[in-house]
């Protein structure tokens, strides 16, 4: 800016259906501003908006669903910026905060009234066979990468840790998960939930061939090396597809930068999220003969 350093400033990530013009956004804005802090949103133009203002940003804000969130935090995290969800979505199992509390939040942010969950994400690379170029990179995976066959057809996978082998599995695919990931992807193919304090990577096999189906927890400290033995497939990360992968080729699972989530005063825990977002321990009974149906709030018809 013409040597004249940028204000250190809080940015505001909106999902599209979200207004610009809200009310409650535009009272965390004040709260935020009259801390001598620069406020800014991105929505439509929201890629290149992030690219000039995360420079400046102390907390990126991410109001939208669980799909918000990872889209600020593939992005904030490798910046070092730190990362609040606000949740507008269906589920929000990421996004701990509702809007009704989000000038409360950044009053927490700005007066240092907060916690700071640091959570290691993943980057991947494709190599056309061991020891080959590499074809892809993949930067920043919070919740999971996968790799999964083409078509309906099983792909063979060769998976390796610590320099051994895990084994080789006759599947539709796999999936390594973070811990924050677990309740994800990974939940939903029969992965265990895992506390997303825990320092851990989940393998889930996607409807293998055996007899046993059991995920792995190993400690996210290691690589994880995936080889296409026989068939095609595709990597993924976060429900996006990044890559090919033909018969020989590997991917590599590594440590990505650190997402660091803040936690104001009276976010919820992982446990009460469980239970909340999943039913995870509720007991189960029947409604009362002639009761009406449960109503499903505003909030949670949202996309």
């Amino acid at each position: 800016m013409s040597g004249v350093e940028a204000a250190a400033s809080i940015g505001f990530l909106l999902h599209f259906r979200e207004s610009r013009d809200s009310p409650t956004l535009r009272r965390a804005m004040g709260v935020a501003e009259s801390a001598s802090l620069r406020t800014w949103v991105a929505q439509a133009d929201a890629e290149a908006v992030l690219a000039r203002e995360l420079g400046t940003a102390r907390l990126l804000v991410a109001i939208g669903g669980d799909g918000t969130l990872l889209y600020a935090a593939q992005r904030a995290a490798p910046r070092g910026v730190p990362v609040l969800g606000v949740n507008r979505g269906q589920l929000g199992f990421l996004t701990n905060d509702e809007m009704a509390q989000l000038p409360d939040a950044i009053g927490a942010f700005v007066t240092d009234n907060f916690r700071t969950d640091r959570r290691r994400t993943l980057r991947g690379e494709v190599r056309a066979g061991p020891g080959g170029e590499v074809e892809e990179t993949l930067e920043v995976a919070v919740n999971e990468i996968v790799v999964k066959t083409e078509g309906v057809s099983l792909v063979r996978l060769e998976v390796t840790s610590d320099d051994q082998l895990v084994g080789i599995f006759d599947a539709d695919g796999l999936v390594v998960a973070t811990s924050v990931g677990s309740t994800a992807y990974s939940l939903s193919a029969g992965g265990p939930p895992v506390d997303s304090r825990v320092p851990a990577l989940i393998l889930t096999p996607l409807n293998p061939h055996a007899l046993i189906r059991r995920s792995l927890v190993i400690p996210d400290t290691l690589d994880v090396r995936i080889t296409v033995r026989r068939g095609r497939a595709v990597a993924a990360a976060d429900g996006r597809v990044w890559g090919q992968l033909e018969a020989g080729w590997e991917l590599t699972v590594k440590q990505g930068p650190e997402l660091s989530l803040i936690r104001p005063p009276g976010t919820p825990g992982f446990f009460q999220r469980l239970r909340s977002k999943t039913g995870f321990g509720a007991v189960l009974k029947l409604a009362p003969e002639g009761a009406p149906p449960a109503q499903v709030s505003p909030d949670h018809q949202r996309a």
